[in-house]
């Protein structure tokens, strides 16, 4: 993401969006998994509990497509786990690493 747009919450907003419409036409996942990886690829989110507290969603669903992405997909990757909260620590995995350079960059 070009530092211009660290400042710029419109700018941020507008590149996550970009990214799920993009992510929608690519990957075989739905709208709440592309809104996940969208928001790990651009720095917005870096675990399960924070996204879904940002994003107003059951903690419980958001672990779910963390599971389909990081294990059927394979384009996250789960750094470290709280067993206490169930939060899960997320960061691309290269498969999804390349996926979002890819669609960002077309």
């Amino acid at each position: 993401m070009p530092p211009d747009t660290l400042a710029n919450p419109d700018a941020r907003i507008a590149n996550w969006t970009a990214l799920c419409a993009a992510l929608e036409n690519d990957v075989s996942c739905g709208p709440l998994a592309c809104g996940l990886l969208a928001a790990v690829a651009l720095g917005l989110s870096g675990d399960s509990r924070g996204f879904a507290r940002d994003f107003g969603i059951a903690h419980a669903l958001v672990l779910r497509e963390v599971n389909i992405l990081s294990g059927d997909l394979g384009l996250l990757t789960v750094t470290r786990n709280d067993e206490r909260t169930q939060r899960r620590f997320l960061t691309l995995s290269p498969a999804g690493k390349d996926l979002t350079d890819r669609l960002t960059r077309a």
